[in-house]
């Protein structure tokens, strides 16, 4: 990776420290699924997908002046808010149920914009 300056080689790190934070409170809370995060320092979101589900459609947080306990919060309702989507459980030892969910023939889920 190379970087054209100094303020892309802060925001690539404070990006990475972002997804961290998100993916490491997605794994605690819901440590049976697989979770992909991906975050615009310039845009001030983090994009958040369940990649066993979905990998086109997730839920974007606002980043920009949140501190760690906030984002963590924000990662865990996140989390929730997509397994809900696809009436999977959110216990934290739940496992499984994407088999279950009608896909094309990507392997996209059928469900995605309404979950149901």
């Amino acid at each position: 990776m190379t970087f054209d300056n100094s303020g892309q080689a802060e925001d690539a790190i404070k990006a990475d420290g972002i997804c961290q934070t998100i993916g490491a409170a997605l794994v605690k809370h819901y440590p049976n699924r697989q979770w992909y995060v991906d975050v615009s320092i310039a845009g001030g979101v983090a994009k958040i997908l369940c990649p066993s589900i979905s990998m086109l459609h997730g839920y974007t947080v606002h980043i920009k002046s949140e501190t760690d306990d906030n984002l963590q919060k924000k990662a865990i309702h996140a989390g929730g808010e997509i397994l809900e989507r696809f009436k999977l459980s959110r216990n934290k030892n739940a496992t499984g149920g994407e088999e279950l969910i009608l896909r094309d023939a990507r392997g996209e889920a059928l469900q995605a914009k309404t979950g149901l």
